[in-house]
């Protein structure tokens, strides 16, 4: 973290914070986390589906040795453009790693941040906490706390209602609906 200090005195001084972030592209958009966040960047590895996971899982993958949860940006951020999702990111995190797919990683670059606009109160915004620019592109700088929690969120409704259905028969029912009536 960087502190750049401006103004003629002290009582003009501004603080201005620069974090070193992982500046990458999903779709038309450009993203960034905060470098110390990601562990790795790959090509995107071989996937399984995992049925019963709500639409923000894109699946399980194993790399070194883990298994790594994958989430999916477009249901987590509405306003995400079509991704071809050639390469994974491989995040840290306190319960173990996680990826997100995206196009294009471009640097590891310092950002100065600016806060996102507090109006935000739709669920898919709520993953971007600021923006920044780099040369000609606008950044979104993202949190990946709210990513987890949301996919959290999602994940805990579904268990939620699965154990509300109660039997076996019940839940076949509902999975029957899930498939558009169709297994």
């Amino acid at each position: 973290m960087v502190f750049q200090f401006a103004g003629n005195s002290e009582a003009e001084a501004t603080t201005t914070f620069t974090t070193t972030h992982c500046v990458f592209r999903r779709g038309l958009t450009w993203l960034a986390l905060p470098a110390m966040s990601v562990r790795e960047a790959l090509p995107q590895p071989e996937m399984v589906f995992v049925p019963g996971t709500p639409k923000t899982f894109e699946g399980l993958c194993h790399v070194r040795s883990e298994f790594i949860t994958v989430l999916n940006l477009d249901h987590i951020m509405a306003t995400q453009s079509h991704s071809r999702d050639q390469i994974m990111l491989i995040l840290d995190d306190c319960d173990g790693p996680w990826g997100l797919l995206v196009d294009e990683v471009s640097s590891l670059v310092p950002l100065e941040v600016s806060d996102a606009p507090d109006g935000t109160t739709s669920e898919s915004q709520s993953a971007v906490i600021g923006w920044a620019t780099l040369r000609d592109k606008v950044i979104q700088v993202l949190d990946q706390g709210r990513i987890r929690e949301t996919a959290t969120k999602e994940l805990a409704a579904i268990w939620e209602r699965a154990e509300e259905v109660g039997s076996d028969d019940e839940l076949a029912e509902v999975g029957v609906a899930a498939c558009g009536g169709k297994l």
